[in-house]
């Protein structure tokens, strides 16, 4: 039995795509109360605490799918990580010894987005 909604692959790789997207906002959250400080108020510290626990999430994620395909995970790290453009994930691809063709990119994107899916659920 496939994990995969019955929707399709396409609804599967939105939903991993919008999860891994929230990085960016959960990292500003992260950001707004330093673990030492003494005036920040607990529901401030809570929301620090999830912030941190929801980034290692998904860095787990793309580290974990890193470990099965490589490519995938460079895919993942450098457009909804650390949203780069395509032309900038290609690059670093190649500096790792992964010839991927403009055309292949978005095959091998929606791929990683799978895989991502995958470990999500």
């Amino acid at each position: 039995m496939s994990i995969i909604p019955t929707s399709g692959e396409k609804a599967a790789a939105t939903i991993a795509k919008d999860y891994l997207r929230q990085f960016k906002d959960w990292q500003l959250i992260s950001l707004r109360v330093d673990d030492s400080d003494p005036r920040a108020t607990d529901q401030e510290q809570l929301e620090h605490i999830r912030a941190i626990a929801e980034l290692k999430a998904r860095q787990h994620i793309v580290t974990a799918v890193g470990k099965v395909d490589q490519a995938s995970g460079i895919i993942l790290d450098q457009r909804f990580i650390k949203r780069h453009r395509t032309k900038t994930t290609l690059a670093e691809l190649a500096a790792n010894h992964y010839q991927i063709t403009d055309g292949n990119f978005y095959h091998r994107q929606r791929k990683a987005l799978l895989l991502a899916y995958k470990l999500m659920h």
